[in-house]
């Protein structure tokens, strides 16, 4: 049965004691601007780890999954004879090996190279955990908790922003047939129908006209887009953005400067600016490292702008840049370029090789994560209505009966 109430839980929900001892909270390390902020907003803030999960609607409702998931799991083993004890630590164990084997087997063999992925996970990911015994030598007893490569977090894994469509075919309100309140979702309004994005002031929760329909999203209902509106998957990954991440809405505001302003709403310059001020390396000094270690079998691409014979004004400005940019490209636009070169459905070399790294290595980290365990979902005792695993993103929504 589907599940009615899905939106996270908020302040506005709970015991007045449970406001109070988070109000304490925040007064103790904030100032007092920030705090009232914080106090006016309170009500609509989300109970969960991080409130970064909701600031975008998609993230926000994908996070609600893994609550219901959560849940599920208990009344699953509490009404299922499955030799599992129906509390706390069973649902949390299980919920956590099915996503990370989801995440292996179905995300990061469809945004990486799969031949790449099962390189890494058969090579039990060496170049990550040389890369950490090189980072503890040189910081000896400096680290706390996983060190990750900058390389990953500052420019490869940010090969999701090209993905980002300006608008989405959200749910029956606001998508198709077009009939209900609007024919599309803009990606502002998925910002603003969140808890700091104001539209959830007068009722302090999410509308259920804004509950999203799954089936739109992961695959079970595609669309191509072939009658004009947006199609039912992600943009592919290129060296162009969504003409809303160039002027994001809700960024840059207390900036007094104009020019930093722009900086800061601009989110194409805040990637290039952020690898520069990190000091990373050019895509062509890390593709020449990665290959001399034995981490990737391609070579570096030595000119860049050879591969946008198809747009001139870019290709002109890449080659005429004081900085060369066409052959010392910033490691993020190098990531991205290498993945349209390729058609764009997927990560090159050098992307899949860090993003598949980290991820694998990370998890190879944990003794008890779902790759260390050899864990697949048939060995799980949960199962689908038909006894099937539960072994897509797909039957994880229909389980957490957050799609039917």
């Amino acid at each position: 049965m589907l599940d009615q109430h899905r939106d996270l839980p908020r302040y506005g929900q709970v015991q007045s004691s449970v406001r109070e001892a988070a109000l304490r909270l925040a007064q103790a390390a904030m100032n007092p601007e920030a705090f009232q902020k914080f106090s006016d907003t309170l009500p609509q803030r989300a109970i969960i780890g991080d409130n970064r999960n909701d600031e975008n609607l998609v993230v926000a409702q994908f996070h609600l999954s893994f609550l219901r998931f959560h849940n599920k799991v208990i009344d699953y083993l509490a009404s299922h004879d499955t030799g599992w004890i129906a509390d706390f630590s069973s649902a949390q164990a299980l919920t956590r090996l099915h996503y990370q084997w989801l995440i292996v087997d179905g995300y990061l063999k469809g945004v990486c190279d799969p031949v790449v992925v099962d390189r890494v996970v058969n090579d039990r990911a060496s170049h990550f955990f040389k890369f950490r015994a090189e980072f503890d030598a040189r910081r000896q007893n400096t680290r706390l908790g996983n060190a990750l490569p900058l390389e990953f977090s500052a420019a490869a894994y940010r090969f999701g922003h090209s993905m980002v469509r300006a608008f989405y075919d959200y749910n029956k309100n606001f998508g198709r047939p077009g009939t209900g309140f609007l024919p599309r979702a803009t990606l502002r309004l998925l910002f603003e129908f969140t808890g700091g994005g104001g539209r959830l002031d007068d009722e302090k929760k999410l509308p259920k006209n804004w509950i999203i329909d799954w089936a739109r999203f992961t695959g079970v209902d595609p669309h191509d887009g072939s009658d004009g509106e947006p199609a039912r998957l992600a943009r592919k990954i290129d060296t162009e953005l969504a003409p809303p991440l160039h002027t994001m809405f809700k960024e840059g505001e207390d900036q007094g400067d104009q020019q930093l302003k722009a900086l800061f709403k601009n989110l194409a310059r805040r990637n290039l600016r952020r690898g520069y001020n990190l000091r990373l390396p050019t895509g062509q000094a890390l593709h020449k490292h990665l290959k001399q270690i034995g981490a990737v079998e391609s070579s570096p691409i030595q000119d860049v702008s050879a591969l946008f014979a198809t747009k001139p004004d870019l290709q002109n400005f890449l080659a005429s840049t004081a900085s060369r940019f066409h052959e010392r490209t910033p490691l993020w636009f190098y990531i991205l370029t290498e993945a349209e070169a390729a058609g764009g459905n997927r990560l090159g070399e050098v992307g899949s090789c860090l993003v598949a790294l980290t991820f694998v290595g990370v998890l190879l980290a944990d003794p008890d994560s779902a790759l260390s365990r050899g864990f697949t979902p048939d060995q799980s005792p949960l199962k689908m209505p038909d006894n099937a695993p539960i072994d897509s993103i797909a039957k994880w929504m229909q389980f957490a009966a957050v799609m039917q």
